[in-house]
C-alpha cells in the first residue's frame, strides 16, 4: 500500500504540480512582459505586437475545446477592445460528461503547448543561419508569440474545474502502474 501511495504522490507531482508550476511561471513572465510593454508604449501597440501570440493562444483553446467535444458558441482570435480582452473562445459543455469536464484542464493550458509548438516550429522550419533579414522577422514573430503565453483568470478558473477529474485519472493511472 505504501508503494501505491508513493506512486500516486509521484504522479501528482509529475502530472499536476509540475505542469501547474511551469504554466504559472511562463504565464507570469508573459504577463510581466505585456505590462512592461504597455507601460513603455501603449495598450494599442501592445495589442498589435501581440497579434501572433493572441491568435495562437486562442486557436489552442479552440482546437482543444473541439477535441473535447465542447460546443463553441463564439470566438474571436484577435481584437482590440476597451475591456482589454484581445481574444476569446466562448464554449459550452455537458456538465454530466466526464470527458468534457476533464477537457477543461487541457483547454485551459492549451496555449502553453500551442505557443511553445509555434516557437519551436519557427526555429526548426523557418530560421536559417545567415539569413539575417528573414531571421529578424522570425525574432519579431517569436516576440509576439511570447505575449501569447499569458493565461487569463478565466483560464485558471476553468483549469481548477478540471482538477478533481484529473486527479481521478491520475489515481487510475497510478493503480495500473501499481498492479502491472
Amino acid at each position: 500500500m505504501t508503494e501505491f501511495l508513493l506512486q500516486f504522490a509521484q504522479n501528482i507531482g509529475y502530472f499536476l504540480i509540475l505542469p501547474i508550476i511551469i504554466a504559472w511561471s511562463i504565464s507570469f513572465l508573459s504577463s510581466l512582459l505585456s505590462q512592461w510593454l504597455t507601460i513603455q508604449t501603449s495598450y494599442t501597440i501592445t495589442a498589435i505586437l501581440s497579434f501572433f501570440g493572441v491568435v495562437i493562444h486562442e486557436l489552442s483553446h479552440l482546437i482543444v475545446a473541439i477535441i473535447f467535444r465542447h460546443h463553441i458558441t463564439e470566438f474571436r482570435l484577435w481584437q482590440i477592445s476597451d475591456d482589454g480582452v484581445l481574444g476569446y473562445v466562448n464554449r459550452e459543455y455537458n456538465p454530466s460528461s466526464f470527458y468534457q469536464k476533464l477537457g477543461n484542464i487541457f483547454i485551459s493550458i492549451a496555449p502553453i503547448v500551442g505557443v511553445t509548438a509555434a516557437i519551436c516550429s519557427l526555429i526548426k522550419f523557418i530560421w536559417v543561419p545567415g539569413l539575417y533579414i528573414r531571421n529578424t522577422f522570425v525574432i519579431l514573430i517569436i516576440g509576439s508569440l511570447l505575449l501569447g503565453f499569458n493565461l487569463s483568470a478565466a483560464d485558471w478558473q476553468n483549469f481548477r474545474r478540471g482538477i478533481p477529474l484529473y486527479l481521478i485519472v491520475i489515481l487510475f493511472i497510478s493503480t495500473l502502474q501499481y498492479l502491472f
